[in-house]
């Protein structure tokens, strides 16, 4: 069984992995495994320097908010990176299971993810502006990421709404699935 996690930035997607792991449960956060990517002499590193230049990088890693602040604004350049990232993201999870996984927008992504339960990490947009700014790490883009957020069109299996805080049920439905798997 393979649940895969999406949802904005701040929407709770890392609260509810810490929690599964307390229960033992196999987790992947990919924004850990891409600032391990994304460290000096890292592969999307090596990517991000040669493909959208060595102003969005500096001697020890790269510049993830220069980069955010250009693939926000420019669908394109998204693209060429989501191309880019998503694969090595894809390659590092082929033949692993049971397990539960923050991901990318996998709608956008031009790699097909494989997966069993789809589900939507949510809360308010006033609160993902508050966590954000709480956390040191507000930048006006992450707005415009909430928005794209609330346009999705795809299917999900389950929705959880962290705007009030996570709830054990949720956390319950989650290790549940992976038990009947």
């Amino acid at each position: 069984m393979i649940i895969i996690l999406i949802g904005s930035p701040f929407s709770g997607k890392t609260t509810i992995l810490k929690e599964l792991q307390k229960e033992k449960v196999r987790v992947f956060h990919a924004d850990s495994f891409v600032k391990k990517i994304y460290l000096k002499n890292g592969e999307g590193y090596k990517l991000i320097k040669k493909y959208f230049g060595k102003q969005f990088v500096t001697d020890k890693s790269v510049d993830r908010r220069k980069l955010g602040i250009l693939v926000t604004n420019n669908p394109q350049e998204l693209k060429k990176l989501n191309e880019m990232i998503h694969p090595i993201i894809k390659n590092h999870l082929k033949d692993q299971d049971n397990y539960v996984a923050e991901l990318p927008i996998i709608s956008s992504s031009p790699i097909k993810f494989n997966y069993d339960k789809l589900i939507l990490i949510k809360a308010d947009k006033n609160e993902i502006i508050k966590r954000a700014k709480e956390s040191g790490n507000y930048y006006p883009f992450i707005e415009k990421m909430i928005e794209k957020w609330d346009n999705l069109a795809i299917k999900f299996d389950y929705v959880i709404d962290t705007t009030n805080g996570l709830k054990e049920k949720d956390i319950k439905y989650i290790k549940n699935l992976l038990k009947n798997k």
